[in-house]
């Protein structure tokens, strides 16, 4: 019987085995942590670019004749439009606010609004009383995207939930 234990003790058949069932498990969830990392930087950058673009363009809009710059908000905010800017991204997780202002002490007026209606929320007003100053007209567009996670969502919801949602607010000086 101490023989037999001893020789057990003393044998190297599993082994490889042994490091086999350790080492690949991390692995694979390195791997799938990077892909992750790697999907979920690139969704965060097409997001900013969204609103970073949207405002650099609309602000360049010249409201003559007036309702111009309406107009051209109307071409920006169908799905296929935001498909073609950031055709990684799933149109229906993209939320949209485009506000043409107008700033009056801590006031800010509203000139065009999509969606039509809308007010800027308090961050919203913050952000363009912070970078535009009294009389200056400017744009703020805040895009928000919900960003599912794909390789493990199932496994890493019960600690981190299945989605984050991703918000940028960008105030353009009018031109």
């Amino acid at each position: 019987m101490i023989t037999l234990i001893g020789r057990f003790l003393r044998g190297r058949a599993g082994t490889a085995a042994v490091e086999f069932a350790i080492v690949v498990p991390v692995m694979i969830g390195m791997t799938g942590g990077g892909f992750e990392l790697g999907r979920a930087f690139q969704t965060y950058n097409a997001a900013n670019r969204i609103a970073t673009q949207y405002a650099f363009v609309w602000a360049d809009c010249s409201d003559s004749p007036v309702g111009t710059c309406l107009t051209e908000l109307g071409t920006y905010t169908p799905s296929a439009a935001l498909a073609n800017i950031v055709p990684q991204l799933t149109t229906a997780n993209i939320s949209l606010r485009m506000f043409q202002v107008t700033v009056a002490g801590s006031n800010v007026n509203v000139v065009y609004a999509y969606p039509t209606g809308q007010t800027p929320t308090a961050a919203e007003q913050a952000a363009a009383t912070s970078a535009l100053t009294n009389g200056q007209t400017g744009v703020i567009v805040s895009v928000s995207y919900v960003y599912s996670l794909q390789v493990f969502g199932a496994l890493m919801s019960p600690f981190i939930g299945s989605s984050y949602t991703m918000a940028f607010t960008v105030v353009q000086l009018k031109a």
